[in-house]
C-alpha cells in the first residue's frame, strides 16, 4: 500500500505589534464538518516547507507565513472513494502569521480562531489533538 505524504500547519495568530498577547490558532472545518489544521499533499519536487506554504495559501489565503519549528507526524489509514485503503503521513510545523483575514478554499466549509484550550475541545481526531498538545510540551506556544 502506497504511502500517501501531506505536510500541515498549527497556525498561531501574532499580532504585528506586541500590545496584544492572545493566543488563537487557526482551525478549519472541512465538508464533512471536522474541525482540523491546514493540510495538504506534497506534489512531486517540492520540499515540505514549498507545500506547507502553498497548501497554507490555497486553503486559507494566507501568503505571510513565519514557520517557526517542526512538530510532529501523525499517520493513519483510511479507505478512498473507489474503497481502496490508502495509508497517510503528515508532518506538522507550527508557524506564526500576523494575518487574521482568511479566506478558506472550496474544501472547507468554515474557519475560527481560538485559543489553545478550545482547538482542544474542537478538534475531531485524537491525533490532531496530540500534535497540538505535543507542540505546547515543546514549549513553542
Amino acid at each position: 500500500m502506497p504511502l500517501e505524504q501531506s505536510v500541515g500547519a498549527v497556525i498561531k495568530y501574532h499580532a504585528p505589534s506586541a500590545e496584544s498577547e492572545l493566543s488563537e490558532f487557526l482551525l478549519l472545518r472541512n465538508r464533512r464538518g471536522f474541525w482540523g489544521f491546514p493540510q495538504g499533499h506534497r506534489e512531486k519536487g517540492e520540499s515540505e516547507i514549498q507545500t506547507l506554504l502553498r497548501e497554507v495559501s490555497e486553503e486559507t489565503g494566507i501568503t505571510a507565513l513565519d514557520i517557526q519549528s517542526f512538530i510532529g507526524e501523525i499517520r493513519y489509514s483510511y479507505f478512498k472513494g473507489d474503497g481502496m485503503k490508502s495509508e497517510k503521513e503528515v508532518r506538522f510545523y507550527f508557524a506564526l502569521t500576523p494575518t487574521r483575514e482568511v479566506k478558506v478554499s472550496e474544501e472547507h466549509a468554515d474557519f475560527k480562531w481560538v485559543t489553545f484550550s478550545d482547538a482542544l475541545r474542537l478538534l475531531d481526531h485524537v491525533q490532531l489533538k496530540s500534535i497540538l498538545t505535543k507542540g505546547h510540551r515543546k514549549g513553542l506556544y
